[in-house]
């Protein structure tokens, strides 16, 4: 039969095999002692190695810029002061490896005697070493009752100070004892309160739908037989408040046998972290999908790892993994600019991973062949310890549309009705846009040419054969004039001609050909053969150009004197002088 368990007798073999980092500290801020715990988290060979180089374990200035040595004499001399104190600090390995932990110094003894017990527990939750076989420290054995007694106390503090709840089972699964952490943890008055009410501090079934009555003695036995054991368990407090724990099981040694110390971890802050991620993770995602522009992601060996409902939308798919499992279906063999398209592609991936940015418009075709058009925006992202690139889509079907659209009543607004010439209206606007580029030393000609006897057309043969006239005597004149040179009908049977960079020869050289181009060949209409010329007025500006309207009037004065000296000719205009002097 196993000796009465003694929880004060064997707490410093349970702290010393306990996953928290623990060691001693004395008024004067020089460690006495730690357990093996901080050993393994240190990377050190013996209790030797940790009294020699504690000093070395901290880096000289913490993240926040405060040198490391004042700073935690600071708290030790506060945990002196108010026995406790709590506080994020960065250690470093003798390796070179950074430690960020959470410490909690704790006072115990009195009055020359005491002393700081420090815990040490990752700052991410996880415990700063692994379980390890209890080791008994014999040489405590040897030592006078009363120091034993003494070393007893101080370790019983220790473990009441611990951040982390701890409970005791013996070897028939019964539960002897629990430190002050328990008590605080589930908000009650004192140890007794836990011990005799333990099985009502657990939910009645765990998460998986065992019963904790049948789990708990399980588990226990099993932590008996191999020593070790982790899992996660759902307590309940007083009030019925749930609480999500992670339990580490450790057989320890004592005296005759062993007791199973049980290392309890609240896992709320954790798990409210692990939600807020979550969280955050679904509202990106619902952002993402919201968004109207179509979005996937590349990684680094240009696979495409992710996309956004508006992707699937676009191109009329039934789910994100059609997408990304079919995306080169839906793709045309080449691109509008005559390159394959996977080679393209990989072209701009490449470019945006390269230089962090690529812009460009693509073709996609959905699978019933219409072609989307749209435009492309790769932006590189840092990701872990690389990157990825995310490719925005704006579909520019609409854009198109309303483009095409635009130069359709732009063509309408633009465009003489009878003849598919430019009208008024466009010659005027960009005839005076023209003149505004002339360079010094450039020159500009502006032509307007009339049919002759246009009314006696229309009086013989009719309004029809008039309007017939007027589109076959445009289709002439544009055909003579080059490409540079801007025509338009400016009203009735007057057509009009801005060469923008014609010397007045030049100018008189075009009209002339395009007097002959008329008066050559007769029009035929119906059957009937119609005779037509016409008679052409001449006008040059040169730097600094005239304004448009006293070129056109110029221009029109020439006209008239074509007429006036019987028509079939080209004029230019002669100034006032100039005329008087002919005469």
């Amino acid at each position: 039969m196993n000796a009465p368990f003694h929880p004060v007798s064997h707490t410093w073999a349970v702290l010393d095999a306990a996953p928290v980092c623990a060691s001693v500290w004395n008024s004067e801020g020089r460690s006495e002692d730690c357990n093996d715990a901080a050993l393994r988290y240190f990377g050190l060979a013996s209790k030797r190695d940790w009294l020699d180089h504690h000093a070395e374990l901290s880096p000289e200035r913490q993240p926040d810029g405060e040198a490391s040595g004042p700073l935690f004499l600071a708290y030790l001399r506060k945990a002196f002061n108010e026995g406790r104190a709590e506080f994020a600090w960065q250690y470093r390995r003798l390796d070179g490896r950074i430690l960020r932990s959470q410490i909690t110094l704790a006072r115990f003894g009195e009055g020359d005697s005491e002393q700081v017990v420090a815990y040490a527990v990752e700052q991410s939750g996880a415990l700063v070493a692994d379980a390890a076989p209890a080791v008994d420290d014999v040489r405590e054995q040897t030592r006078l009752q009363d120091e034993k007694r003494t070393a007893q106390e101080r370790a019983q503090i220790m473990l009441d100070a611990t951040p982390l709840g701890c409970v005791f089972w013996d070897e028939q699964s019964r539960l002897v004892d629990c430190n002050e952490a328990v008590v605080r943890l589930f908000g009650l008055k004192s140890k007794r309160e836990f011990l005799d009410n333990h099985s009502s501090f657990s939910a009645v079934r765990q998460p998986d739908g065992q019963l904790s009555a049948e789990l708990i003695p399980r588990y226990v036995q099993q932590a008996h037989k191999e020593g070790y054991m982790r899992f996660d368990w759902m307590h309940r407090k007083p009030d019925g408040e749930m609480l999500p724990t992670e339990i580490t099981l450790v057989r320890v040694q004592r005296a005759e046998g062993y007791v199973v110390a049980a290392y309890i971890r609240d896992l709320r802050e954790l798990l409210e972290v692990l939600r807020r991620i979550h969280e955050a993770n679904e509202y990106a995602q619902l952002m993402l999908d919201a968004t109207p522009l179509s979005c996937n992601l590349w990684n680094e060996e240009l696979q495409m790892i992710a996309c956004n409902q508006e992707a699937v939308n676009l191109l009329g798919l039934g789910s994100k993994q059609e997408y990304l499992d079919r995306y080169y279906e839906l793709l045309p063999e080449l691109q509008p600019c005559g390159r394959a398209t996977r080679e393209l592609a990989r072209e701009y991936l490449d470019t945006a991973f390269r230089e962090g940015r690529a812009r460009f418009e693509w073709m996609h075709q959905k699978l019933d062949g219409e072609s989307v058009p749209v435009e492309t925006t790769l932006v590189r992202i840092p990701h872990g310890d690389g990157y990825i690139v995310a490719g925005y889509k704006r579909d520019l079907r609409e854009l198109k549309e309303s483009v095409a659209s635009l130069k359709r009543l732009e063509g309408l607004a633009y465009t003489d009705k009878l003849t598919g010439v430019s009208n008024r209206h466009y010659f005027m606007e960009h005839a005076a846009d023209e003149l505004g580029k002339l360079s010094p030393g450039g020159s500009a000609s502006l032509l307007i040419l009339d049919i002759d006897h246009f009314k006696r057309v229309n009086d013989t043969y009719g309004h029809s054969a008039g309007d017939a006239i007027l589109r076959s005597v445009a289709k002439r004149v544009r055909n003579t004039l080059r490409p540079d040179g801007l025509f338009a009908r400016y009203g009735g049977e007057e057509f009009v001609i801005l060469l923008a960079r014609a010397p007045l020869n030049a100018a008189l050289a075009l009209a002339e050909r395009v007097r002959e181009v008329i008066a050559r060949e007769p029009f035929e209409y119906q059957g009937q053969i119609i005779k037509v010329t016409i008679s052409i007025g001449v006008a040059m500006s040169g730097h600094p150009a005239l304004p448009l309207q006293d070129l056109i009037d110029q221009a029109d004065a020439a006209l008239y004197q074509a007429k006036h000296l019987g028509r079939n000719r080209v004029e230019r205009f002669r100034p006032a002088e100039e005329t008087a002097r002919a005469s």
